[in-house]
């Protein structure tokens, strides 16, 4: 790469060349100069530069439009600013350049004294864009992989397997899930340490990628042949992913190959281990039209497999299905949960670190059914979310949560932010932003006080869908906040086109924080990144001293956890915010 100020300069009008050149120069750049696309890509090629400045219409040779998406593809081409040079005016010209991947244009006859201005103001924008990259290429890193086995973790696997499933749709394929769990791996922490406990899993990182020959992992997604066939899903839990088999048969192939490799002893030092291998295999679509379904399905029969004696794998069968008549008994008790009271809400409050006073609260909701009893919150919600029935549930929480929170204040209670999640689907159901100032209104809440929390993944659907219903809340007063943020990987760059005001660390990058280098990172990271894009962070899952001095020294805002209180029920947190104001 040349110095950084340096432009290539392409156009077949030597005189174009000429007064570019000078302009350019004199505000400090160095400039080389290109007659033709052609000339200009291999310039680049050979010496790199920092911005490229493109004509659009050269008639000896490929056009600008063509050479900007060439140089796209070139090796360092991918983010380096290109300004279009026109004598076209009309949209299409302009679209057609946008399309091509200029990242500014302008228009014939050039302003030549404010151009070396432009170009500056370019590059210094290309400047703050690289270093938003690296650091979300850093976060994407630590967010997606296992830092242990090197492995794709359990995020990873489950969005790529979401991919590969549209795309065998598409195509009419077959996939198989490999679901693997090493037998007696517990004994060999519990006996000899974690330390050697985490040489047998990255032995076996090893082994499974040495075990899959290229013919069981094509992936056509431009990415490492075998690194996005694996994956480490936590603990001694692996995933393998197949997309090529044409017979179910072919996955036990595999799963067989695979089994007789874990098998051999892992020798460490003076240490001679053994383990066995219990699988589960899945097939798409036979087994389940989605990646959540097919790794349950999978994970069930490997249960089968360890449950017979483990060291051998299971295909899943309908007969493993007794999960599904839980799932129908559920929702046909949650469609009338409303009408019968079940539903509930109870209040988490939230600690400002700056004031030292708990200013807010997260509604959470809770399900305790007559015949069923306690539901967990991570079984009823994504069966809501199944059946649609978390549009109506979503509705009652904002209402009951409003007329709670404008009880407390007209208490006299000092309550700045009510804060509820709303899920993916109800944020993008149609008059959301409506419903919300329906709510408002009736229950007389200042807009100001209410939060909503959204998903990582309700953020990455249709982007001018997602800014208009965001914006719409924004205009109405409400705050917005990102839960559980580095779960599902929101790019920084994208993130910072979106109106929000809080991101809230997930809790589990706050375990083990003051051991956990790999998390302590990663909090830090989000904590600089959103002050830098002045959005507050809130810490969930607080419950250690520990945990506390750590986010107090990197000056996270707020703080919110069982360290302060476990979630109450309102006669309960109201009883601890008066205590506390």
């Amino acid at each position: 790469m040349q110095d950084p100020s340096h432009i290539i300069i392409i156009d077949d009008d030597p005189l174009i060349r000429l007064l570019v050149a000078k302009a350019l120069q004199a505000t400090g750049l160095q400039t080389t100069e290109a007659a033709s696309g052609e000339e200009g890509l291999k310039l680049f090629a050979e010496h790199g530069a920092n911005a490229v400045l493109l004509d659009v219409m050269m008639p000896d040779g490929i056009d600008g439009f063509a050479t900007c998406m060439k140089l796209r593809k070139l090796p360092n081409g991918q983010h380096i600013p290109v300004l279009m040079m026109t004598g076209l005016e009309d949209l299409e010209s302009i679209n057609r350049a946008f399309e091509a991947g200029a990242t500014d244009f302008i228009t014939k006859p050039i302003n030549i004294p404010l151009l070396g201005h432009r170009v500056r103001y370019m590059l210094k924008a290309s400047q703050t864009t690289k270093s938003l990259l690296d650091s979300e290429r850093r976060l994407h890193r630590m967010a997606y992989f296992d830092t242990l086995t090197e492995l794709p973790n359990r995020q990873f696997f489950r969005e790529h397997l979401q991919h590969m499933i549209a795309l065998a749709r598409r195509q009419n394929l077959k996939l198989g899930i490999l679901f693997l769990d090493l037998d007696g791996f517990k004994r060999i922490n519990d006996t000899l340490g974690h330390h050697l406990g985490d040489q047998v899993l990255q032995e076996t990182g090893n082994r499974l990628r040495k075990s899959l020959r290229a013919s069981d992992a094509l992936i056509r997604v431009g990415t490492n042949l075998e690194g996005d066939s694996l994956a480490r899903l936590g603990g001694d839990e692996f995933t393998v992913l197949l997309s090529t088999i044409e017979r179910n048969e072919d996955a036990a192939t595999v799963a067989e190959r695979i089994r007789v490799n874990l098998a051999q002893a892992y020798i460490f030092g003076d240490h001679e281990l053994h383990t066995t291998t219990s699988i589960g295999i899945a097939i798409f679509p036979d087994d389940g039209d989605t990646a959540e379904e097919l790794l349950q399905n999978a994970d069930l029969a490997m249960y089968y497999a360890k449950r017979e004696g483990g060291d051998n794998y299971w295909y899943f069968s309908n007969k493993m299905t007794e999960l599904a008549l839980r799932r129908l008994s559920l929702e046909n008790h949650l469609r009338k949960a409303i009408e019968r009271g079940e539903l509930k809400l109870h209040y988490q409050p939230i600690l400002d670190v700056a004031t030292n006073k708990f200013l807010g609260v997260e509604a959470l909701l809770r399900w305790d059914s007559q015949e069923l009893g306690q539901i967990p919150l991570d079984e009823f919600i994504p069966l809501a979310e199944e059946t649609g029935l978390i549009v109506s549930i979503g509705e009652w929480v904002l209402r009951q949560a409003c007329n709670q929170a404008v009880s407390w204040i007209n208490k006299k209670i000092l309550l700045t932010r009510m804060a509820v999640n709303v899920s993916g689907m109800q944020f993008l159901h149609k008059g959301f932003s409506l419903l919300i100032a329906k709510i408002l209104a009736e229950t007389g809440l200042d807009p100001h006080v209410l939060e909503l929390e959204l998903t990582e993944s309700a953020l990455i659907s249709d982007e001018d869908s997602v800014l208009n219903t965001l914006y719409a809340l924004k205009k109405i007063g409400i705050q917005l906040a990102i839960d559980d943020f580095g779960m599902g990987y929101s790019s920084f760059s994208r993130l910072k086109n979106f109106p929000i005001d809080r991101l809230k660390i997930d809790q589990s990058f706050l375990r083990n924080i003051e051991q956990d280098s790999e998390n302590a990172a990663i909090a830090t990271a989000i904590i600089a990144m959103a002050e830098s894009m002045n959005m507050k962070v809130t810490a969930e899952g607080v419950e250690t001293d520990a945990q506390l001095a750590f986010l107090r020294n990197k000056r996270c805002h707020e703080l919110q956890g069982y360290l302060f209180s476990k979630p109450l029920i309102s006669a309960q947190i109201e009883e601890f915010l008066i205590r506390e104001s």
